[in-house]
């Protein structure tokens, strides 16, 4: 794609180097953007591009092809995406999706068992989460429990 570039096009019209069309002013003898076939050919490639990426066959009559397709990618860009209301439940392969974050090292401890109770709110206070949840307390930080890897 490119911007109009005939000698007719309306110089920096949205920004430099950014032309733009004008419809002329005959009072002044400014004449119209004249059109060539470079930029017809660019926003003809444009739109085809997109009707094709989608897999719909170009028809002369149908005008609303682009419409057709913008929505056709979109959805199935959409449905590869996880859904917020399954909280991970539709991760496919959950073990590499936490190598892929970094969680492996820490939600298991070295023979393979997850960690449970070993959280503490204060590098002193050693109370597990098991005791501290029985209270009701708020944890503010984690810390490394001293058995994990």
């Amino acid at each position: 794609m490119h911007r109009i570039d005939t000698p007719t096009a309306q110089k920096d019209k949205f920004g430099q180097g950014k032309n733009g069309f004008t419809n002329g002013d005959p009072a002044t003898g400014r004449r119209a953007t004249d059109l060539n076939s470079d930029m017809w050919d660019a926003v003809q490639e444009e739109v085809c591009t997109v009707i094709e990426a989608a897999g719909i066959p170009l028809s002369k009559g149908e005008h609303t092809q682009l419409h057709a397709a913008i929505g056709r990618l979109i959805y199935e860009q959409v449905k590869t995406r996880l859904e917020k209301n399954q909280n991970g439940a539709d991760i496919p392969n959950k073990p590499l999706f936490l190598q892929n974050v970094g969680l492996v090292d820490v939600l298991f401890k070295g023979d393979g068992r997850f960690l449970a109770g070993t959280f503490v709110s204060d590098a002193i206070d050693r109370t597990s989460i098991g005791a501290r949840a029985a209270t009701g307390c708020q944890f503010m930080r984690a810390h490394q429990a001293p058995d994990a890897p």
